[in-house]
């Protein structure tokens, strides 16, 4: 069991902030360990997701084992990881040494207690599980793919085959817990209730940080205040099944939790990032315009509307950039790095 855990600690955690070096140090506004730590583990969940999305996708479509999955996306992945971490070495060391080297920031006093009450949160979600009506899909479907080495093949609520519908096959999101469960060899059921919630609340947490960063520049004051509050909302929002803070805090498990309080939340830091680079004349650059494609896919691999609401979100800034700021090159370029997440949509649409 132990060995499990320090696994799934590498791919929660490690195997995040690898993926993600690049898109962190080449951000000239990351200069300290804590921007770095943060940076990297979001960019780089986000870019396993894409490639998740991808292939599981791909192998669901032609009907393919799941343990097909793990023999394309392991050594895609790999291949991917080597490229970025050679660009480090080659383009990035000077810039990691110096960011490793600087001397952490200080944390105010709101941002202290900010954190500490992420990490209770993370504490609770471990110790006090709970069970949705949407566990029998979505849970099922995960152990279904470990136990039979199929996906979508049996009706998960009576175990007869069946096909599923589109809606769920083109966003597999469960495939993905799938996948940890049979590389960490922990089962589906207790990997999705005690250990997947907290590194979704911790990635929740990540992104409210950089958005604070992009808000409030080196103002750790207000970054701090800007926790504190988003975490006691976060606490005291689970008033209903439907708000985003029920999926982050009792359904972190499904996909729609992770696009509403990870995915779609780091897309609006990122158009954050974009219109603040363009209202300063600054350029933006192919990181920012890559990192769309990025999390719009990733969008697709949490729910079949995830491509749908994160073009709608893309465009409706790249309007409101193009009218304010009067520039059509970079906003335009904006809606055509999200359109390849919108063919997910398209496909359900055909194939449902």
């Amino acid at each position: 069991m132990i060995k499990s855990i320090v696994i799934l600690l590498a791919m929660e955690l490690l195997l995040p902030v690898l993926f993600g070096m690049v898109f962190a140090l080449s951000d000239e506004n990351v200069t300290g360990r804590k921007h770095f730590f943060f940076s990297s583990l979001v960019n780089g969940q986000i870019v396993l997701y894409a490639l998740f999305q991808v292939v599981a996708v791909y192998s669901v479509l032609h009907s393919i084992n799941f343990s097909y999955v793990l023999k394309r996306f392991i050594p895609a992945a790999s291949a991917v990881l080597a490229a970025l971490i050679i660009l480090v070495i080659v383009k990035y060391r000077k810039k990691l040494a110096s960011v490793l080297k600087n001397k952490p920031e200080k944390i105010s006093f709101w941002g202290v207690i900010g954190f500490l009450l992420f990490v209770f949160m993370m504490v609770m979600s471990f110790f006090l599980t709970y069970t949705d009506g949407d566990d029998a899909y979505y849970v099922t479907t995960a152990a279904e793919a470990v136990v039979s080495d199929t996906m979508y093949a049996k009706n998960p609520y009576n175990g007869l085959a069946t096909i599923s519908s589109f809606r769920y096959m083109s966003a597999p999101y469960p495939i993905w817990l799938a996948f940890l469960s049979k590389s960490t060899g922990i089962y589906p059921t207790a990997l999705a209730h005690t250990f997947f919630p907290w590194s979704m609340i911790l990635l929740s947490f990540s992104v409210l940080f950089l958005m604070a960063r992009n808000l409030f520049g080196g103002d750790t004051k207000k970054r701090g205040i800007f926790l504190f509050f988003a975490s006691v909302l976060i606490m005291f929002g689970d008033y209903s099944i439907y708000p985003a803070e029920n999926f982050l805090l009792a359904r972190a498990r499904q996909g729609k939790a992770a696009l509403a309080a990870f995915v779609l939340p780091y897309l609006v830091c990122l158009m954050i990032t974009i219109v603040k680079r363009i209202g300063e004349g600054r350029k933006v650059g192919l990181r920012e315009l890559s990192l769309i494609t990025f999390t719009a896919v990733a969008a697709s691999l949490c729910s079949t509307i995830g491509g749908g609401l994160s073009l709608a979100l893309v465009s409706a800034t790249a309007l409101a950039t193009a009218v304010v700021y009067r520039k059509l090159k970079i906003p335009a370029l904006m809606v055509l790095m999200n359109l390849p997440a919108f063919a997910f949509v398209i496909l359900y649409l055909v194939k449902g």
